[in-house]
């Protein structure tokens, strides 16, 4: 056969996530029914050959991408030899620029996409009986942001490692880690690879652009567990060993952290995430993560053990995002700084590698090492859809502006005044962008004559310390696409612009962990009890201090010791 259906992976998301035995088999039959049906079809109709060529507008030569073929039954068709990607209801294939199939007389729907720097292509295509048919889809940029300085990465990624440097190019993205020393609550659910040679190399560089890592480490412990990490930027695992209470999760982020990777809450919303920022845990705050697929908003959280939502609109798609937010400009105005990340845990959810990514801005060549750099720099924003950029006083994300303080009794010789610029683009129709100070929204600019651009320019004068960060979304749709820069810091005087309140808020949080394992009958020992409330216990200590301090200046904590 010539085109194929993912059977394997179906059966294996339904395992995932624990459907019962006899849904699945019933998954497993249906789709080799289909399959069944396909083959059926093939004997008694003279199929057609379609071969498509897949260019770039702007060099006219072959270029990778990732493919939809459907037909009007909404089967899924694919070339023999493709990789394919099935999670329901996203079903995809790449090429690396032609592929040729061969299909039964009918009108198929073909979408070809390359990430969200390219305008997406549909055509119908109608085969006929014996048809040898000739396709050439041209995909034009609307933007390049390599040629800005700008590259792309996915932080969680689950998909085959030797398949992610075509993955890359077919969705150009620059960067990915590969998450291949999976822990599901007690054991592993995958491991690093091995070699009779030893292991490959950590860093695989596909060409000047692209690389991805293959030793990355998901420790995920839902639902009563403290939550997920991922140990990225590494060059070796992270052993685990424990069960889904214990240890906690400062004992891996420590590791991660000795062996000169980085800490991403790829949701900052986990039970135990407030915690681990508290104590200099964390690298990068994950916003634009996998709740949020190329089809939808998964908005069931509580289950999964994060932390509560204060209001009914944040159970809503469009609310998901706005909460995720607010969860980090609380951390932001406990003085934290705290660089966005994304991820899009292509291999367990329904998007294709890079559908949720982080732009790094470099100041010189592409690398693995330097684009990390630059993310802990917090030179970034996080998106699945916009592109976003905002300068203040002519900073981009991860600057700081100083603005000095007079002497008593004399007014600054500096008015404060801030000259904010903020513009987005999409190749979908934007709704809004918003500039942000603390939290509170200082500015809302719409599109103007272009749907999809929007820009602004004004004037702020703070009158203490905090930050600056703008957020772009698309108009609103099943799947919720939005971005949000990293902030700008902006420091008056001797000020810490703490938020008393948002402080408070986290020790209300930490109580509730301490309450919560302090009941939890899970614990194998009173010691591994007691390791999990201590880390609680000293995150509230930070978060206490944090609402009553007064002066100093802005800084980041020091990490602290696991």
């Amino acid at each position: 056969m010539t085109h194929r259906i993912h059977v394997s992976g179906i059966f294996s998301e339904a395992v995932r996530w624990r459907a019962p035995a006899a849904f699945c088999l019933l998954l497993m039959a249906c789709c080799l029914s289909a399959r069944a049906q396909e083959s059926e079809r093939g004997k008694a109709e003279a199929w057609g050959q379609l071969h498509v060529t897949v260019v770039d507008h702007d060099s006219g030569k072959p270029v990778a991408a990732r493919c939809y073929l459907t037909d009007p039954t909404g089967q899924f068709w694919s070339p023999a030899g493709a990789i394919n990607y099935v999670r329901l209801p996203e079903r995809n294939f790449v090429t690396s620029g032609e592929f040729r199939i061969a299909l039964p007389p009918r009108t198929y729907t073909l979408v070809v996409e390359r990430g969200p720097e390219y305008n997406s292509v549909t055509r119908e295509i109608a085969m006929s009986v014996g048809e040898a048919r000739e396709e050439t889809v041209e995909l034009a940029r609307w933007i390049n942001m390599n040629a800005r300085g700008w590259y792309s990465g996915d932080l969680h990624n689950h998909r085959d490692w030797q398949e992610v440097s075509s993955l890359l190019l077919a969705n150009d993205l620059n960067l990915a880690t590969t998450l291949t020393e999976w822990i599901w609550e007690n054991a592993p659910n995958s491991r690093a690879p091995e070699s009779h040679d030893g292991k490959p190399p950590a860093i695989q560089e596909v060409d000047a652009t692209h690389a991805y890592s293959i030793f990355d480490t998901e420790i995920e412990r839902l639902q009563d567990g403290p939550g997920a990490v991922d140990l990225v930027g590494l060059r070796a695992p992270v052993a685990f060993h424990g069960y889904l209470v214990y240890p906690p999760n400062t004992e891996f982020t420590a590791a991660a952290h000795r062996l000169g990777g980085y800490v991403d809450a790829e949701k900052i919303t986990w039970r135990d995430g407030a915690a681990l920022v508290a104590l200099g845990q964390v690298d990068f705050a994950g916003l634009v993560h996998n709740h949020f697929n190329r089809h939808g908003v998964d908005t069931d959280t509580a289950g999964w053990g994060m932390i509560p939502k204060e209001k009914p609109e944040y159970d809503t798609p469009a609310g998901m995002a706005l909460w995720t937010m607010e969860t980090y400009y609380r951390l932001l105005n406990c003085g934290f700084k705290l660089p966005v990340s994304a991820g899009s845990a292509s291999g367990v959810k329904p998007s294709p590698l890079g559908f949720d990514r982080v732009y790094a801005h470099l100041t010189g060549k592409f690398s693995y090492t330097d684009w990390f750099h630059t993310l802990k720099a917090g030179r970034s924003f996080a998106t699945n859809g916009p592109m976003l950029f905002l300068t203040v006083n002519g900073r981009e994300p991860g600057g700081l502006v100083v603005i000095p303080e007079g002497k008593p009794g004399k007014p600054s010789a500096t008015t404060g005044k801030l000259q904010v610029h903020v513009e987005a683009g999409s190749s979908h129709e934007l709704d809004r962008v918003e500039v942000v100070w603390k939290g509170r929204i200082l500015k809302t600019f719409a599109p103007a004559n272009d749907p999809t651009r929007a820009s602004g320019e004004f004037e702020f004068d703070p009158d203490d310390t905090g930050w600056i960060a703008a957020r772009a979304f698309e108009k609103i749709a099943p799947a919720i696409r939005f971005a949000e820069t990293s902030p700008v810091y902006v420091q008056r005087g001797s000020s810490r612009g703490l938020v008393p309140e948002d402080a408070k808020y986290f020790v209300g949080l930490m109580d509730q962990g301490l309450k919560f394992y302090q009941n939890y009958p899970g614990f194998r020992s009173e010691a591994d009890r007691q390791a999990m409330l201590e880390v609680f216990r000293r995150a509230r200590g930070v978060y206490e201090r944090l609402a009553t301090a007064r002066g100093a200046t802005l800084t980041e904590p020091a990490p602290a010791k696991p």
